[in-house]
């Protein structure tokens, strides 16, 4: 009897597939809490990006931590910040839905400059040439 391990692409039908997800391992920062102009202001939190896809990623974090179910993924590299919405958590790794793309090199809406600022001070760091 010959058994076929071969994946079916197709499994998932139109309605229910997924983009494909490219394994990477970028260094990221979540964002959450009130922007810095408020009184308590906002939380960052590094973390490693191990997937990710147009809709959504696998990213890893070093230490038990309590996450909000909304908050914002920056990738330094990228020049991209998400807001995400935590859909799975399995210590060390969570996995996010994006709702939202940002440029962090173009215009910003006025509540979120605050991440284009917070991946520059990143970005300067890092030594990124781009």
């Amino acid at each position: 009897m010959e058994i076929n391990l071969a994946r079916d692409d197709n499994r998932y039908g139109p309605h229910l597939s997924r983009p494909a997800r490219t394994r990477t391992c970028l260094s990221g920062k979540l964002v959450y809490g009130d922007p810095p102009s408020l009184p308590h202001g906002s939380f960052t939190l590094d973390c490693m990006i191990k997937d990710i896809s147009a809709g959504g990623a696998k990213v890893v974090i070093a230490r038990h931590q309590f996450l909000p179910t909304e908050l914002y993924l920056i990738v330094v590299k990228s020049c991209v910040a998400y807001c995400a919405t935590i859909v799975w958590q399995k210590f060390p790794a969570r996995g996010l839905k994006f709702s939202q793309t940002y440029s962090l090199k173009d215009g910003m809406p006025g509540e979120l400059k605050y991440l284009q600022a917070l991946w520059a001070n990143l970005h300067a760091r890092s030594g990124c040439s781009n």
